[in-house]
């Protein structure tokens, strides 16, 4: 994430992701609740999602990771998952989907 920004505030409007600066920002309609995320790596383009009720958000966009690794950071800008190796920095394609929305009993 870009160091002295708030990558969120800058999220067109239309669109729920942004790819800046070696970082890709996936906003959410949940306010103050967990969300699942998964990331999938593949080399060439994959097909939609199994299931029903996923949507594409946004539209694909081009981004590059300089280190050739990826992970994912929560609002604090601290590790929430794995880090990733990338077989290259770039540039890779980006797609967001959205699946159904669930609730959790035991949260």
């Amino acid at each position: 994430m870009p160091a002295n920004e708030e990558p969120f505030a800058r999220i067109p409007g239309n669109s729920a992701f942004l790819v800046h600066e070696d970082s890709v920002a996936v906003a959410s309609d949940l306010a103050d609740q967990l969300a699942r995320v998964r990331v999938e790596i593949w080399d060439a383009a994959p097909d939609g999602p199994a299931g029903d009720g996923f949507r594409a958000i946004g539209e694909v966009a081009s981004a590059s990771f300089e280190s050739g690794r990826i992970q994912l950071v929560n609002l604090m800008r601290e590790p929430a998952g794995d880090e990733y190796a990338l077989t290259s920095p770039g540039p890779c394609r980006v797609r967001v989907w959205a699946g159904p929305q669930e609730e959790d009993a035991q949260e």
